[in-house]
């Protein structure tokens, strides 16, 4: 059993490493902490593009929703929404859709009521999941989800539906970055994280936000919900389920982390996109089989 000590030591290890020194790292944390400080208009596009094409990646300045001068703070261009022709929702209604640009970590089916990533690091549905049910989702399907700092770092439903809970675990800060993810470190269930439970028409999904280092919190385009506590887990149950469209966004990271989708099982579901591919929000995950369909009414399943 890892201890808070052991915990904390690895997770400042970690940032210490990604940032090339303790000096840097802290340089970063404080960033971080000025990240929502107003910038001047003139001065605006020429730091962003420093930064991005710097330190990160080049943003695509055309797909954004806005010009890089409006964005009046790190905080707000992090946080950005891309224009929608450039992320065109899957035409098929059975079909779930990817909740965010992303690399695929990893996609497959929950082995009974644990999931295994490419890292070989098991997690068991109970400790990724405390507090949810987790029987209905034995079986089912899970895919992992990176955000890079260049990436959009909004989360969509995947599917429409009602949006039932927000529950929010505390935890640590470890770094989400795959190269960084050790067994000696299930960072998916040491992590800070909010599960967001949805009932789709193909049953319960399940978006988990797990917070990585950096990450201030988690917002809500269209809700308020009370500060959540540092120590123990808090629940937000609507009493009248809030509807949903599939598409529609339903929450922000404020800087990067990662996203795991868990859907219910269900025979001839098709998968869409594999492991290591790059996929923005809208895409296509995977095809349900529609309700009330004969099998001869179905597409055939991949190979």
């Amino acid at each position: 059993m890892l201890t808070k000590v052991q915990v904390r030591l690895e997770q400042f290890r970690q940032a210490s490493r990604i940032h090339g020194g303790m000096a840097k790292m802290w340089a970063v944390a404080m960033g971080v902490k000025l990240s929502r400080m107003p910038i001047p208009r003139r001065l605006r596009t020429r730091f962003y593009r420093m930064l991005y094409g710097g330190k990160f990646a080049s943003l695509p300045e055309e797909q954004l929703e806005r010009p890089l001068s409006e964005y009046r703070s790190l905080n707000e261009l992090f946080t950005h929404g891309m224009r929608p022709e450039f992320r065109p929702l899957a035409a098929e209604a059975n079909q779930f859709v990817c909740p965010c640009d992303c690399q695929v970590q990893d996609i497959g089916r929950l082995n009974h009521d644990s999931l295994l990533t490419v890292k070989g690091i098991e997690y068991s549905l109970t400790s990724l999941l405390p507090g949810v049910d987790t029987q209905h989702f034995e079986g089912g399907t899970f895919g992992i989800f990176f955000l890079s700092p260049v990436d959009c770092h909004r989360v969509y439903s995947p599917q429409e539906g009602v949006l039932q809970e927000i529950i929010h675990v505390p935890g640590r800060r470890l770094l989400v970055h795959p190269p960084y993810q050790r067994k000696e470190f299930p960072v998916f269930t040491l992590n800070e994280r909010v599960i967001i439970r949805l009932q789709t028409p193909f049953g319960n999904c399940l978006l988990v936000m797990v917070a990585g280092w950096g990450v201030g919190h988690v917002t809500y385009p269209f809700l308020k919900l009370r500060r959540p506590s540092k120590h123990l887990i808090t629940r937000q149950k609507f009493d009248t389920p809030i509807p949903i469209q599939r598409g529609q966004w339903v929450a922000t990271f404020e800087l990067g982390s990662t996203v795991i989708m868990i859907t219910e099982p269900r025979p001839d579901i098709i998968t869409h996109i594999a492991r290591d591919d790059r996929v923005n929000y809208g895409q296509a995950v995977y095809s349900f089989p529609m309700v009330g369909a004969s099998p001869s009414d179905q597409p055939a399943n991949d190979p």
